[in-house]
């Protein structure tokens, strides 16, 4: 217990020195950060799942990615103390502010500029953010709503992990802090 706090006061002070953390109390801004993406900063345990070897297609992203993705995060979310709720390709993700998923990122803001993001499964689309996969953990505690909602895209070919922590005002998604679901997203995308 006394790591865990020790650990979530050098990421609480990351973020203040980084003037990217807003206190949960504040409602001056239209997005409210919880300590959650900065605590999510802690490292799990690498899981290098076998795959068995496939040829090789001219998407980015294929179910074989897809399937190890949603194994990682079943693992991963649970050590955030968090769940999260996985939008299957057909059926929407609504999340507790409101938006529904795929349909919201055209409404979604990256880093404050619009028209950025969007759907394309294989990777490869005609946004700068081209999102693969969508993972939604609605918030219990207040302030009410809350959620933080991971955006698995490739830009420029990369692969990027963006988070919307966003509870009021309009939905604006930045690139993740959190390393270890970001190297795990690109391990599986490289693969």
């Amino acid at each position: 217990m006394k790591k865990l706090m020790e650990v979530l006061a050098i990421a609480s002070l990351g973020v203040a020195l980084t003037g990217c953390g807003n206190q949960s109390t504040q409602n001056s801004s239209n997005t409210t950060k919880t300590n959650s993406e900065a605590s999510n900063n802690q490292n799990t345990t690498n899981n290098n799942t076998s795959s068995s070897e496939s040829h090789h297609d001219s998407s980015l992203w294929n179910n074989q990615k897809n399937e190890q993705l949603a194994s990682f995060m079943q693992k991963w979310g649970p050590t955030m103390h968090q769940s999260y709720e996985q939008y299957d390709g057909q059926n929407e993700l609504k999340v507790s502010t409101g938006i529904t998923y795929p349909d919201g990122l055209s409404k979604e803001l990256v880093e404050g500029q619009s028209g950025l993001i969007g759907w394309a499964p294989s990777g490869k689309g005609d946004y700068e953010y081209n999102v693969v996969a969508i993972y939604n953990h609605d918030g219990t505690e207040p302030p009410l709503p809350n959620r933080i909602t991971y955006f698995f895209a490739f830009h420029n070919g990369k692969p990027v992990v963006l988070v919307d922590q966003s509870n009021n005002g309009d939905p604006d998604c930045h690139p993740t802090t959190n390393t270890d679901l970001e190297s795990n997203f690109e391990r599986i995308a490289n693969q």
